[in-house]
């Protein structure tokens, strides 16, 4: 009897603590660093380039702004975030598609492709709300997209400092 006692006080103990650090998630250090690497080369702002074109976002999304993010769907309608709901998120479920997919996000050799602690992180963020704190947009989403082509180590998380 002390022994089921004392389980379900660790287990009562440790289930606010894992709904505190799911909530606990920056938008801003700890999920754009690798949204912003792995989609907004694509998906940011018309912008002029060096040659003197217009840019458009690829799709019409712009995922450098929360506004962007928050609104954007699929052309099913599935939004691209649904908060508390990651398995209905259409910006999370594309990067577990299989690389070969054509609806896999990134697409291959265009950008680093998320980790599975990334895509992790992202799902607990979206289940815990889908907060952005004071984040409402990048003010620079055209800076820092160089890549050399290198894929990220698994296991790691792009941040901020």
């Amino acid at each position: 009897m002390r022994k089921n006692i004392l389980i379900l006080t660790l287990i009562g103990l440790a289930a606010p603590v894992a709904s505190v650090q799911a909530e606990d998630i920056d938008f801003a250090t700890q999920i754009y660093p690798f949204v912003k690497s792995g989609c907004v080369k694509c998906h940011q702002p018309a912008y002029e380039d060096e040659r003197g074109r217009t840019r458009k976002p690829k799709g019409g999304f712009v995922l450098s702004t929360k506004a962007g993010i928050m609104e954007s769907e699929g052309e099913d309608g599935d939004k691209f975030i649904v908060p508390g709901k990651p398995d209905e998120s259409r910006m999370l479920q594309v990067t577990k598609l299989p690389i070969d997919d054509d609806m896999h996000f990134p697409p291959e050799g265009k950008a680093p492709q998320w980790t599975e602690a990334e895509k992790e992180l992202f799902a607990k963020w979206i289940e815990a709300g889908a907060d952005f704190g004071d984040w409402t947009e990048d003010p620079k989403p055209g800076e820092g997209l160089e890549w050399d082509g290198k894929e990220k180590a698994a296991g790691t998380v792009e941040t901020f400092d």
